[in-house]
């Protein structure tokens, strides 16, 4: 009796964990470092902001060293055309509804936040601006992936592909999962 409760113990720990791993797994991080896994398009800038980890709080204020620390989070719409958002819904759009109408969470991650910052890029944008950017359109499970790689505005690059790339693969592998 004392091995089957001892086995049961086990087994439900061994669950609890496995279910409450955190980080990115395996497929993600390969879904995640292919290139060819990452879109190029024009977005309307319709507001951008940070977390604070402590309090969740979204703060606007870029005048901080303190949002450096931290992803940036870019709200954008589309106004080109359908086909360009449907890979960021993960169904076909409804087109009675506006193209614009819908809102996407783009992420900067920490490393490449601080090369928009390096690079002057808050100091020039402005909301209702219109970015080009390559972004990862992943969608798993119930989450999203759109990870910024490259950014550009103005026809200046403020975050190169290749350096944005690497920065995204680093960050995964530091949060890897247990599986």
């Amino acid at each position: 009796m004392k091995k089957i409760s001892c086995f049961i113990l086990i087994f439900a720990i061994l669950q609890v964990s496995l279910v409450s791993c955190s980080g990115y797994n395996g497929i993600m991080r390969n879904h995640l470092k292919n290139p060819d896994n990452y879109q190029a398009c024009e977005v309307i800038l319709e507001d951008f902001y940070y977390i604070v980890p402590s309090t969740n709080e979204k703060k606007r204020d870029f005048t901080t060293n303190e949002f450096s620390n931290n992803d940036i989070i870019f709200v954008v719409s589309f106004s080109n055309s359908y086909e360009e958002l449907k890979p960021f819904l993960g169904i076909t759009p409804d087109e009675s509804t506006p193209s614009g109408e819908y809102k996407f969470q783009f992420r900067v991650i920490k490393s490449n936040n601080r090369i928009l910052l390096a690079n002057g890029f808050f100091n020039q944008i402005t909301v209702g601006e219109k970015i080009s950017v390559r972004v990862s359109d992943f969608i798993y499970m119930d989450s999203d992936f759109f990870h910024i790689a490259r950014l550009e505005y103005n026809g200046k690059e403020y975050l190169n592909f290749g350096e944005g790339l690497r920065n995204i693969i680093d960050m995964m592998n530091k949060n890897k999962s247990f599986f």
